[in-house]
């Protein structure tokens, strides 16, 4: 009995939280897809979703619901909640606690697969002027997972932002940020620890000529078939690259690739975004210098919206099914 008793009054001191400030922001998109394939196969399809964040917010705490509506008649997937956590201070520390995923711009994020750790507890701390954390999410039974802990550290350096995680039964990530002589550059490395899991190194570098952005991005993985039994890259759902190299269910399943690289250039035509993107993905039977090119245009419109058109052209990036050609999209935002 004193154990429950105990146990109950430490889950009320940590739920008993009074939101002054509430808010609700969101966004909607409408997307329509035109596809054609090598057989002249051509298809339609749409998609929308709408995109909802609760927050609400009293001194130094935090509490934040995300939601994500994108299905038609179907009970069990029409909406999802994305994100359910708390962010607070208890003096120095900060923690974030709750379920949540991690975005492709966290270190080793064009890597990982950001996908949503269940329970997370996350606390950080900074101490001169660098930051230090601790992050232990739970497993499928809600038991904290300490085998799959991690401990990160990061801190600027003669203007660069230089960054480690480390998994002391899985993995290494370092990773910096910074700029020079005009160049943005962004570089990530992350170490495997199982001989059946590769490696991999991903770097974007960028820079300003005139009005134009150009940049070169690549990743290089080792792959299954060369002393790794599991593909190094997860991540499905790029913010820079035109095609995933991943072997995840969202990248069309591309087992065996082990490297992706890509150019890029942008520029802004009377209020209009215009970015070009040409690449080739690598890898073993039907991966061989498998090109890519990517032709989008986004505009902001007087009604509040933003459009944005895309034309893909890539060859033979299926492993199985037909392969896909090209295909034409445009989306409201």
């Amino acid at each position: 009995m004193k154990k429950q008793l105990i146990a109950a009054a430490v889950a009320t001191s940590v739920s008993a939280i009074a939101l002054a400030d509430v808010s609700i922001t969101g966004n909607a998109n409408f997307e329509y897809f035109a596809t054609e394939n090598s057989s002249d196969v051509k298809s339609n399809s749409a998609d929308t979703e709408i995109n909802l964040s609760v927050k609400g917010k009293t001194g130094d705490t935090s509490v934040v619901a995300n939601f994500e509506i994108d299905s038609h008649g179907d009970a069990t997937s029409a909406l999802d909640i994305e994100d359910t956590y708390i962010t607070t201070k208890i003096g120095d520390l900060n923690i974030k606690a709750g379920n949540y995923a991690s975005g492709t711009t966290a270190l080793g994020g064009e890597i990982d697969q950001g996908g949503r750790a269940t329970d997370k507890i996350d606390v950080s701390t900074t101490i001169g002027n660098i930051k230090v954390g601790y992050a232990v999410s739970a497993d499928s039974n809600e038991v904290l997972n300490t085998d799959a802990a991690a401990v990160y550290a990061s801190m600027p350096i003669a203007g660069w932002n230089v960054g480690i995680k480390d998994n002391s039964d899985s993995y290494t990530i370092v990773g910096a940020t910074g700029s020079v002589g005009g160049f943005d550059i962004r570089v990530e490395q992350k170490d495997n620890d199982s001989s059946t899991v590769g490696d991999a190194l991903f770097y974007n570098i960028t820079t300003k000529v005139g009005d134009m952005t150009i940049g070169y991005a690549a990743i290089d993985a080792d792959k299954a078939g060369s002393g790794a039994t599991t593909d190094a890259v997860t991540e499905g759902d790029s913010a820079i690259f035109a095609q995933e190299m991943a072997t995840d269910s969202t990248s069309a399943g591309k087992t065996g690739v082990d490297g992706v690289s890509q150019v890029m250039a942008s520029t802004v035509v009377d209020g209009t975004t215009l970015t070009l993107k040409v690449g080739e993905l690598r890898g073993g039977v039907g991966y061989q210098d498998a090109s890519f090119s990517q032709i989008g245009a986004m505009r902001k419109l007087a009604s509040g919206a933003t459009l944005n058109v895309t034309y893909d052209d890539y060859e033979d990036t299926k492993a199985s099914g037909a392969v896909i050609d090209n295909t034409a999209s445009f989306s409201l935002l």
